[in-house]
């Protein structure tokens, strides 16, 4: 079987491949996975949505970025806390990675913070100065978060942003 459950420090489902009858069972997994937080679903699917939004903007990267931050903040936002946005992103994404590889310590590498993401957001939400450099950056960091979150492991995309202690 391709796809099942791996113990890397947590449990998550992993899909090797694109047939059918693994995305199938990599979705029921996902559902079990959701149905033990049922408060967290409709944000989850908010969030999903907004992804698939911006994954579908090919042509102005602003408005991709925006699209990215909204589903960002509906995920970090699960718990109710709305405050320390930059850091609670920061150390979710270290603890998904410590979960995996819980030999290393993480932290992020000097340029990539959040709080710089997050710059570009207030320019874009409160100025309108429009500066989409980081949209890759976040897209990536939200891919592996969505993932996370609905019981998949995460790919990797933002490993590349973390150094180990």
């Amino acid at each position: 079987m391709t796809v099942g459950f791996a113990t890397l420090g947590v449990s998550c489902t992993i899909v090797k491949s694109n047939t059918s009858n693994d995305i199938e069972l990599a979705v029921s997994n996902a559902r079990k996975s959701l149905s033990k937080r049922p408060s967290e679903i409709e944000p989850i699917l908010n969030a999903v949505h907004m992804h698939g939004n911006g994954k579908r903007e090919l042509t102005d990267k602003n408005e991709r970025f925006r699209k990215f931050w909204i589903a960002l903040e509906a995920l970090i936002n699960i718990d109710g806390e709305k405050t320390n946005i930059a850091k609670r992103i920061e150390n979710s994404l270290i603890q998904l990675y410590e979960s995996n590889d819980p030999a290393n310590k993480y932290r992020i590498k000097s340029g990539f913070e959040i709080v710089e993401i997050k710059k570009d957001r207030v320019d874009q939400f409160h100025y309108a100065i429009e500066n989409p450099e980081r949209v890759v950056q976040l897209e990536r960091i939200l891919e592996d978060l969505i993932r996370s979150k609905v019981g998949l492991c995460h790919r990797g995309y933002t490993k590349e942003y973390l150094e180990v202690l």
